[in-house]
């Protein structure tokens, strides 16, 4: 391979900024794209505006039991809009992208202290930009959303890259902007950081250590001081106390992926699947890698790994109610991201290091993989194993690759349909991928085109059969029109139910848009992981109104329980009353 001297130099050359910020823009546009009140931030932003303006949606059950006392996203968010007189929407899409490119200079730091040439690591970032889903704990190595564990995972995978480098004091720096944006997110990098000072080294590294964890203390201290100012807090966050019986239950109906035990089995055999990639990847390049870097290779790899019996035991046995806040089991995820990274640096040394194309094809086909379809690695990584022995056990993985489609594990039907087609596109990728990175040693302008042209086309090629659109929601008028007309005519103190939208995201997005108060939602029980009077209240609202299928005669019983609008779908007419607002998709009736 093309290796890199860690000599003092500029970390990340000028010219390597114009194609990270290429690859930040292809992923928030086109793949794997972003989205807005689609998940999490149907609960933050609804938060923000109260912080902003403390009349609003004060008769709303969740927005007025605020999580966000430890953590400064939402100050961050708040200043920067008050700075720039954007939305929020704005602000946090700025704030998102920003946050990538942090996210992208950490993937090519990393690998760059792998011992690969600065257009092979920008390459890395590329393949890792694609993003995958991580299965168990549901988080995205590149989250579509501008939540605060995605806030974190930038700072902190910059910081790795900055201590692969040397540079520990801005690794401290970066990694304690991390624990300020999200702390649980920031704990794997810190506990590693912190048996990273008893290691010994020259005086002046260990020195620079000391001073980069002297900067999470004072982050430390500041997180303390702003979480006694958060305002609006009516319930305190469960920490030290134990769940009982009812709760739990509530939990696993609403919360089921903080509990191990419900997760699906396909989640740990490919969990066992990317140890298989990662473990020979890492032993057969351990000397082209930066020693700190292998610290936290194998640091952050086995934390991921025995967080989940950690969280089954402290969870599931001894009922903490700080696991479903803290969820330690989220830690995989960097099992997943230096999977990707392993395997793409052992695609790299083994096409341009030892020749093998072949085996190359199969590597860089695995790091693919985790972004289309995690299934194909029971098929993948067998022969990418096998390729790695000599000659003539080469085409050992084929029987076990022919005998794991066969079975179809977890439904994978290799031959046919849309399996085939994502098989393909790993394939091809990755085989122009090897081949490019070849092509690098001996011309190395042209191989370095080659190898960028070929990591930008996995953004039109990998969503689909090939997509030229941009990524993102479409525009809804109907939730628009209705959100205006709200906001224009409804006094802001009103309470709103949408009895017929079932588990359906509308009335989150009504919520932030509209800025009104709801009865209840599917979406807002997730704050029942925080807190536990208002898991109780959650159900027991749902039960009242949402539980069962919406009836015209529930009006007056809507009415005693304080709720003064109803939103239903234009096929639930009532044939009683004249709807006070209506467009082609919604009704507004007004209870009182």
């Amino acid at each position: 391979m093309i290796t890199a001297s860690l000599a003092p130099r500029r970390l990340i050359p000028l010219l390597v900024w114009p194609g990270l910020i290429l690859f930040v823009l292809l992923s928030y546009f086109q793949f794997p794209g972003h989205r807005y009140l689609e998940s999490d931030t149907q609960i933050y932003v609804p938060m923000f505006e109260r912080f902003r303006d403390p009349a609003l949606l004060s008769r709303d059950p969740m927005v007025v039991r605020a999580h966000t006392a430890f953590t400064l996203y939402d100050e961050l968010t708040l200043g920067l809009a008050r700075v720039t007189g954007w939305d929020f929407e704005a602000v946090l899409g700025a704030e998102h992208m920003v946050i990538r490119l942090a996210l992208l200079a950490g993937i090519f730091l990393i690998t760059r202290a792998m011992g690969l040439s600065d257009a092979l690591a920008l390459a890395c970032a590329g393949v890792y930009a694609l993003g995958g889903w991580v299965s168990g704990p549901s988080v995205l190595l590149m989250e579509y959303e501008p939540v605060p564990r995605a806030f974190a995972l930038g700072p902190l995978v910059l910081g790795v890259g900055l201590a692969a480098h040397r540079r520990y004091l801005a690794a401290g720096i970066v990694g304690s902007a991390g624990f300020l944006l999200h702390p649980t997110t920031a704990g794997p990098f810190w506990t590693v950081f912190a048996v990273l000072l008893f290691i010994p080294d020259r005086p002046e590294q260990m020195k620079a250590r000391l001073w980069g964890f002297v900067s999470l203390g004072v982050a430390a201290v500041g997180l303390k001081v702003a979480a006694a100012l958060q305002p609006g807090v009516t319930e305190p966050q469960a920490f030290l106390v134990r769940i009982d019986e009812p709760w739990e239950q509530l939990l696993r109906l609403r919360a089921s992926y903080v509990f191990v035990s419900m997760w699906p089995p396909v989640s740990f055999w490919q969990y066992g699947m990317m140890l298989a990639a990662a473990a020979p990847a890492y032993l057969r390049l351990r000397g082209f890698i930066q020693p700190t870097l292998r610290f936290f290779l194998v640091g952050l790899a086995a934390l991921g790994v025995l967080s989940l019996p950690f969280s089954y035991l402290l969870l599931e046995k001894l009922k903490w109610a700080m696991l479903p806040q803290a969820q330690p089991t989220r830690a995989i995820l960097f099992l997943e991201l230096f999977t990707i990274l392993l395997a793409q640096v052992m695609a790299f040394e083994l096409a341009c290091r030892e020749k093998r194309l072949g085996a190359a094809c199969w590597w860089a086909a695995a790091t693919f993989a985790v972004g289309v379809e995690t299934r194909l690695l029971f098929v993948i990584v067998p022969l990418a194993l096998a390729w790695l022995v000599e000659d003539r056990w080469r085409w050992s993985g084929v029987p076990l690759a022919v005998a794991v489609a066969w079975l179809q594990p977890f439904g994978l039907v290799i031959w046919r349909g849309e399996a085939l087609r994502q098989l393909m596109v790993c394939l091809v990728l990755g085989a122009l991928l090897a081949a490019a990175a070849m092509l690098s040693v001996r011309r190395r302008a042209i191989g370095a085109a080659a190898v960028v042209a070929v990591t930008v086309s996995a953004f039109y090629f990998v969503p689909g059969q090939l997509r030229t659109h941009w990524s993102g929601q479409r525009p809804d008028p109907e939730m628009s029109g209705l959100c205006h007309w709200v906001r224009a005519n409804t006094d802001i103190q009103a309470v709103f139910l949408f009895p017929d939208a079932g588990r359906g995201q509308d009335p989150g997005v009504f919520r932030a848009r509209a800025g009104r108060a709801l009865y209840v939602d599917w979406k807002g029980g997730g704050q029942m992981n925080f807190f536990h009077d208002f898991a109780r209240l959650w159900w027991s609202r749902w039960q009242e109104t949402m539980a069962e299928p919406f009836r015209p005669d529930s009006l007056p019983r809507f009415r005693e329980l304080g709720i003064d609008y109803v939103v239903l779908s234009s096929s639930n007419r009532l044939t009683d009353r004249r709807p006070v607002f209506e467009n082609g998709k919604y009704l507004v009736y007004r209870v009182k």
